[in-house]
């Protein structure tokens, strides 16, 4: 991360805050100043300005800078202590819910939380895209997560689908019924219904299966 330098008259601790925003590009993150660590026989409200290096790779959490406090043209070397968190909206189990049961908001509550206290793969609202399906029960209370959900596919056993055959001659399209679950691009059994024949195409996107010639 490159350094960032903050210009000002006359340091205190609310411009050591606003460089660890800088310096971790989060606007709306919030800082707390856990402790600064100044050269001997130095005052913060001595110095002019601070640059921050950050010592780790995370953006969230603990972290340590190495601090050049700027005083006269002259570099004096400190550490900055800090904590960066933010909070997100996330989703919360308001019931019992099961295995295969379709994800609704309104079994959710929608709560606010620091970025820091929920697991890495934690979903949002605007994540879902309402045909998400839980692979595992979900607990009251419980944080609904990604690896909660089974893999997305583009049609699911049981869907009202629409057969198109497509060629260079001739371009048709028949009412179908998914008997099995496909990812896109997957090859599917399906039933066509005007002629109550099994066959099999290429899932699409929009419910489409595709048989080619």
């Amino acid at each position: 991360m490159n350094p960032l330098l903050l210009v000002i008259a006359m340091l205190t601790q609310d411009d050591v805050s606003d460089a660890v925003r800088q310096n971790v590009s989060c606007l709306d993150c919030e800082i707390k100043i856990l402790s600064i660590h100044i050269p001997p026989n130095k005052n913060i409200e001595e110095f002019e300005s601070i640059e921050l290096i950050s010592r780790d790779s995370k953006s969230f959490g603990r972290k340590v800078f190495t601090a050049y406090f700027k005083q006269g043209g002259k570099n004096f070397i400190g550490t900055v202590f800090a904590y960066v968190d933010k909070k997100v909206m996330t989703l919360v189990a308001q019931k019992r819910l099961s295995r295969g049961d379709k994800v609704n908001l309104e079994d959710f509550e929608v709560k606010e939380m620091y970025l820091t206290t929920l697991p890495q793969d934690y979903i949002s609202p605007s994540d879902l895209k309402g045909e998400e399906i839980l692979k595992v029960p979900l607990a009251k209370g419980e944080i609904l997560r990604k690896t909660h959900l089974e893999q997305e596919y583009s049609i699911r056993k049981g869907d009202k689908i629409k057969i198109v055959r497509n060629s260079r001659k001739i371009y048709l399209e028949f009412p179908g019924l998914a008997l099995q679950d496909a990812k896109y691009g997957e090859q599917v059994k399906v039933r066509n219904l005007s002629s109550n024949k099994i066959i099999y195409g290429t899932a699409k996107e929009g419910k489409i299966v595709e048989i080619n010639d």
